[in-house]
Order: structure tokens, then C-alpha cells, then sequence
């Protein structure tokens, strides 16, 4: 897997190189990703490894930014990410293929998103407590959530979401995540070591 995704990246380099357009930013680009790439540790089964590669360039696509080209900068990243991401689904069979994506998507971010903005619980709680509950999709289709809390400062905490097929909890079909800050402490909340979460800041980049 390393050594077929190094070649994606040897290809990409030539084409950088015979650019017409922004040589230089192809050129730093593709040399980001690869960065990106090799420090990802060589670990796990073939699909963690796969998966966290494309963690990393899924990052870098949003991120990565280059004042002399920002669109071509992102746009060849994207390339990478794709060429990546294709050659692992050819390698990797999808054990969920059968299943709608778009709407599980749709289910956990949606189901997630209310769940931040009805939460009231001392820190303790939330960083150390599974939420686990079930939802339907627009199909009919049953999921099982699960959802835990990561505290990044007294006010800042990420919220990570997976979704599954069934009660069993096994394989995730999906992972999303939240980055949530309180923007209202007040002094008894405070007090309390209670946090009231109610400001959605932004989600995290695409994993397609």
C-alpha cells in the first residue's frame, strides 16, 4: 500500500513538473502531500493505514495554502487525495457498499448537530460517557450512533460520531466529528465545572 501510494505520488510529481500553469505552486503541492504521507506511521491493517493517509490529505486539502496559486495549490492536493482514494477502493472492498452514503452522512451530522445544541453536563460526564441511541433515515433505514466527547480546553471540545449498522457496535460505517466551544460561560456554570454547549464552530473536512 505505501510503496503504490508512493508511486501515485511520483506520478504526480512529473506533472507537476510539465505544468503549464503555476509550476512551482504544482511543484510545493505535491510536495505537502507527500510530506503529509510519509509521516503517517506504517501501522495496523491495510485499511487503517489507507484510512489514515487519506486523514491526513483530506487535511491538507482544506489547509494547505500557497499565496502565489491558493486554487491550483488545493486543486492538485484534491488530485492526490482522489488518485489515492481510488486505488484504495480498487484494493479495499467496501464491506458497506450496499449502503447509502449520502444518507448516512446526512443522518450523523444531522443527529449530531442537535445533540450539541441540547447539552448541559459537567465536563467529567461528557469526556468519559458513550451516547449511544438510534435513528432512522429518510429510506427507512435503522442506524445505531454512538458518540463521545474529547475536552480540548475548559470551553473547546471535539465531538466524535460514528455511525453503525446495527446494535452490535462493530465495523463504523462512518466517522464524523464537531468542534464545539461555549461562547456563554456564566460564573455558576463556571462554578460547577458545568459547560452548556450551544455554538456549532465548524465540522470537519470532507472523508469521502
Amino acid at each position: 500500500m505505501h510503496n503504490a501510494i508512493k508511486r501515485i505520488l511520483d506520478k504526480r510529481d512529473k506533472e507537476a513538473l510539465a505544468s503549464q500553469y503555476d509550476v512551482a505552486v504544482c511543484i510545493n503541492s505535491v510536495e505537502a502531500a507527500r510530506q503529509g504521507f510519509e509521516a503517517v506511521p506504517i501501522q495496523g491493517t491495510a485499511k487503517q493505514y489507507a484510512q489514515d493517509v487519506l486523514d491526513i490529505l483530506s487535511e491538507l486539502r482544506e489547509e494547505f495554502y500557497d499565496s502565489d496559486g491558493e486554487y491550483t495549490s488545493k486543486g492538485m492536493i484534491g488530485d492526490v487525495y482522489f488518485d489515492v482514494s481510488a486505488y484504495i477502493e480498487t484494493q479495499i472492498p467496501d464491506p458497506f457498499a450496499h449502503i447509502d452514503k449520502k444518507e448516512v452522512r446526512k443522518v450523523l451530522i444531522q443527529e449530531m448537530a442537535e445533540l450539541s445544541n441540547n447539552l448541559t453536563a459537567p465536563v467529567s460526564v461528557l469526556v468519559e460517557t458513550s451516547i449511544k441511541f438510534e435513528a432512522t433515515g429518510s429510506s427507512g433505514a435503522q442506524y445505531f450512533l454512538a458518540v463521545t466527547f474529547e475536552a480540548t480546553s475548559m470551553r473547546e471540545f471535539t465531538m466524535i460520531g460514528n455511525i453503525y449498522e446495527n446494535d452490535e457496535y462493530g465495523s463504523s460505517i462512518m466517522e464524523e466529528k464537531l468542534f464545539l466551544i461555549d461562547n456563554e460561560i456564566d460564573d455558576e456554570a463556571q462554578n460547577e465545572n458545568k459547560i452548556p454547549i450551544d455554538d456549532v464552530i465548524r465540522r470537519d473536512p470532507d472523508k469521502s
